[in-house]
């Protein structure tokens, strides 16, 4: 059975060599690069980072090969957002490997070392329409992933360097961990929860140390009560590198989770949560073993981007 999925992300950008969130840029307005070339809107800029994807792109350290073909490219305009779908092909390069008949088992081609596997996957770029005078600042990206399979890593490197050569730095960050936590809990998906301490020895004696190491206690399979789940999420919600979680007392400097998607076990640290990108499985009614409609598929990431939009914040303060 081949499973397929969506790896949701938000993005913004800003200046390049500005910090924190100074000279972030807002999506829907005119932007200028460093040679005050202006552009409509951020997807004046993607139009023009598609195209220069019609090419091929040979990624030699990587051994990787990017494209996009342009047949593929959809733009959608409502009243309440614009995105942009497109497919990216892409495959690794660099060993050989014999292509077998699974039924007759009969070779049928000798892989070499230049031989790509060339994969088509779809993304989506959405962004949020300014409503009641707010400016939207941060939108959302989607990355088809098959099997164990994905573009994102490539993709958004490919855009990064289109996007430096203007003078403008984009960043991708995690998008509404909450919702999708929500979700994990809810569907018993939870495999467990592991909390993280330093740990200091009661023995004065050992106090020449600063710390004598870290201290974990894991819960397999845990049954979480409402308001443990309520602070958990609240914690998320505002977590930095400083904060401190605590239970009956006790100070907890981090938290990981365990969980199952596609039947493959995945863990998040709480201190990444922020760097940490969403995965949403493709119901099997839209990706059915592999055959799928670019129309169903698009309609769908659509979708799911519209139910984050609602948890999200859309300018970084």
């Amino acid at each position: 059975m081949i499973s397929s999925g969506l790896l949701v992300c938000s993005f913004y950008l800003r200046k390049k060599f500005s910090r924190g969130n100074d000279n972030v840029i807002d999506l829907n307005h005119k932007i200028s690069d460093e040679e005050n070339n202006e552009y409509a809107n951020i997807f004046e800029l993607f139009s023009l980072f598609l195209d220069e994807g019609r090419q091929t792109k040979d990624d030699e350290r990587n051994m990787k090969l990017f494209s996009v073909p342009p047949e593929t490219i959809t733009n959608y305009d409502s009243e309440t957002y614009r995105a942009t779908s497109f497919a990216v092909n892409s495959g690794s390069y660099g060993f050989e490997s014999e292509i077998t008949d699974r039924i007759s088992k009969e070779i049928k081609y000798k892989r070499t070392r230049n031989d790509a596997d060339i994969k088509q996957f779809y993304c989506l770029v959405y962004v949020p329409k300014d409503i009641d005078g707010i400016s939207i600042q941060k939108g959302i990206m989607l990355f088809q992933t098959i099997g164990t399979y994905g573009i994102k890593t490539i993709t958004t490197q490919k855009m990064k360097e289109f996007f430096s050569e203007k003078g403008i730095t984009l960043e991708t960050r995690s998008v509404s961990v909450r919702m999708f936590m929500e979700k994990i809990i809810e569907n018993g998906s939870l495999t467990k929860v592991t909390l993280v301490k330093n740990s200091v020895s009661p023995d004065s004696s050992d106090n020449m140390f600063i710390s004598t190491g870290r201290e974990e206690k894991s819960y397999i399979k845990p049954r979480l009560k409402q308001n443990w789940i309520d602070k958990f999420l609240d914690f998320l919600d505002g977590k930095n590198q400083d904060d401190i979680f605590e239970i009956n007392d006790e100070k907890f400097q981090d938290i990981r989770i365990t969980f199952s998607i596609s039947g493959k076990s995945r863990t998040v640290r709480a201190n990444d949560i922020d760097r940490f990108s969403v995965v949403e499985e493709i119901p099997d009614s839209i990706f059915n073993n592999g055959k799928y409609s670019k129309e169903h598929l698009t309609t769908h990431m659509i979708s799911v981007a519209e139910a984050y939009k609602d948890k999200m914040v859309f300018r970084l303060e």
